[in-house]
């Protein structure tokens, strides 16, 4: 009777590790569930983000970044890695059929945002909308008072 209990302990430690690695993408990148989401701002330091040839290693891919404080993005056929300056604030934002997109009242907060002094003496031209890691690169120059902008997800 004894064998009889295992392979349901096994089943049930499968589905409970399962179920909690689910959450823990989910938590960590909140813009996978439907719905808008809260993701915080950050402005791309353009003078030392990189644009690289080929991809970084496999341990650096699997953590998200090139190295200890850049991130490493695919924006189309572009890999980059990615100096950030903040955070800059919070907006709200939406993912849907692989698009990116921000509420125009918040768009009009990102340009007030790309404005902000980050220590870095060259002006924004590219904020990163983070999400547990880098969701979206929204360059300043493609928003528009009073209009939503919608980006490609990363």
């Amino acid at each position: 009777m004894a064998k009889r209990k295992w392979p349901w302990v096994a089943g049930a430690v499968a589905v409970l590790a399962l179920s909690a690695t689910a959450a823990i993408l989910l938590v960590r990148d909140p813009l996978l569930l439907p719905g808008d989401h809260g993701v915080t701002v950050y402005a791309v330091n353009d003078d030392i983000s990189t644009e690289l040839t080929e991809r970084p290693g496999l341990v650096s891919r699997t953590i998200g970044m090139c190295d200890a404080d850049t991130y490493y993005v695919e924006s189309g056929d572009r890999k980059l890695c990615l100096v950030l300056n903040g955070p800059l604030g919070d907006v709200r934002a939406t993912r849907s059929n692989g698009r990116v997109t921000v509420i125009a009242a918040d768009a009009a907060r990102l340009r007030t945002m790309a404005t902000q002094d980050t220590g870095d003496p060259a002006p924004a031209t590219t904020l990163v909308l983070m999400a547990g890691s880098p969701a979206a690169l929204v360059p300043v120059a493609a928003l528009a008072d009073g209009q939503a902008v919608t980006v490609p997800a990363l």
